[in-house]
């Protein structure tokens, strides 16, 4: 059942110290200091190392919108998507909405696998379609599937191979024996009235692993074993480059992320484990990171701000969370969270700029870390602005601070689901 309620707002005036490093401490925050003993997290007082000057003044927004814990969470241009059911079913809002608007059969939609690009949602089919939803003019557009029928629908939001958006273009593989051109790869340009179906004339050798999209420098990288083929979406007719990477550990299953023509992924050496690593698709230069082996998610923004989560030895972990590595390419040794507690003597509540998930504004302003599903004891809605990572207020006073999963963010707005365990309702923050 969806309840309606008017959201909550608190604004976060937030005076951070100038700290250099993560794990420096700063003095108490005035007017923020909770010490009440309770396991509640509210820490904001406390010595959490946090350098983020000019964080700005952030506002949350709980809407009470019930969603799926482990659905999809998707920001737009002044929308945001939700996945609704375990299987199927999609909704979206408007800002200021306290109740979802709607999709037309709904439950005919993957409730993990849709792309929002501006103010259209494109939707992924239970029969392996694709429909352009555009809520500005509620207008739907339905791709037939003998164009574009989906090779397959991975399971899970953050799984490899789902369809990838930036800008206004959509990535998609289709199965080469279902359509009718018999094209693998196909970008959907979504910035018209109608879509424009864009298919490579070479396909890779087998059905590919995953893909993802660069609309600044517009080609497409899809991974098909240990090679990248990238494509250039101007000249779909051109063979792909390829970028054979099997002697440098290969490609891992970790989502690829691909700005400006550089790809961050995973590859895997033996003796030396998962490694986070670049390649420059200008001149097919492969570059590890600065600190590694590496573990979960990868973010990477059109700026070049990237999150990644180090694994080099037990002291990286804590419960399911990883130390978190933050920076800006073309910098490529990153700053480290430090070993901070949010509650002072224990690891039960997490670390400062520990999690798993992530995700950053593509101006880079903002890095994000958050859960992922179901919301944990630890899953906090952590920010930074290039330095330490701090917690924000929850004034839905659920929690002393916003606890949260799977957070997707534009460069006006971070969407997120909060709340604990597998109970899940809808929120955002508006980025000034």
């Amino acid at each position: 059942m969806i309840r309606s309620k008017v959201p909550y707002a608190l604004t976060l005036s937030a005076i951070f110290c100038s700290a250099l490093l993560m794990g420096m401490e700063c003095p108490m925050t005035p007017d923020m200091g909770n010490m009440n003993g309770n396991d509640n997290g509210n820490m904001n007082g406390n010595d959490n190392g946090n350098d983020n000057m000019n964080a700005g003044n952030l506002s949350a927004v709980v809407t009470d919108i019930e969603v799926r814990h482990d659905g999809r969470v998707a920001a737009g241009d002044g929308i945001i998507a939700y996945g609704t059911g375990a299987f199927s079913g999609v909704d979206y809002i408007e800002l200021g909405d306290t109740a979802g608007r709607g999709i037309a059969n709904s439950d005919n939609f993957r409730s993990s696998s849709f792309v929002v690009l501006g103010k259209k949602i494109i939707l992924v089919g239970t029969d392996f379609s694709i429909t352009i939803f555009d809520t500005e003019n509620d207008t739907t557009e339905n791709i037939d599937l003998t164009d574009i029928r989906l090779q397959n629908i991975p399971v899970g939001v953050t799984t490899a191979g789902q369809i990838r958006g930036d800008g206004m273009y959509v990535g998609t593989m289709s199965d080469d024996g279902e359509v009718t051109d018999g094209k693998i790869v196909k970008v959907i340009d979504v910035s018209g009235a109608n879509a424009n179906i864009i298919s490579f004339d070479v396909n890779p050798p087998s059905q590919p692993d995953q893909l993802d999209v660069d609309a600044s420098n517009p080609h497409v990288a899809v991974v098909d074993g240990d090679t990248f083929y990238v494509y250039d979406i101007e000249n779909p007719d051109d063979a792909p480059m390829e970028f054979d990477v099997s002697a440098e550990g290969g490609i891992e299953d970790t989502q690829i992320q691909f700005k400006n023509g550089m790809i961050l992924y995973h590859a895997f050496v033996n003796g030396e484990g998962t490694l986070a690593k670049l390649l420059d698709t200008s001149d097919g230069t492969v570059t590890d990171l600065g600190e590694n082996p590496a573990d979960a998610q990868l973010c990477l923004a059109q700026s070049g701000a990237y999150i990644y989560f180090v694994d080099r030895d037990a002291n990286d972990s804590v419960g399911g969370d990883q130390r978190s590595a933050i920076g800006t390419l073309p910098t490529t040794d990153p700053t480290l969270a430090g070993d901070t507690q949010v509650a002072s003597g224990t690891d039960n509540l997490g670390r400062f700029g520990w999690a798993f998930n992530c995700t950053v504004t593509p101006d880079g302003d903002f890095f994000f870390l958050c859960g992922g599903d179901s919301i944990g004891t630890s899953s906090w809605l952590q920010v930074s602005t290039g330095g330490a990572f701090t917690l924000l207020p929850d004034p839905s006073g659920l929690d002393d601070n916003l606890r949260a999963a799977d957070a997707h963010a534009t460069n006006n707005l971070v969407a997120f689901k909060m709340g604990r365990n597998t109970d899940a309702t809808l929120a955002y923050i508006e980025i000034p």
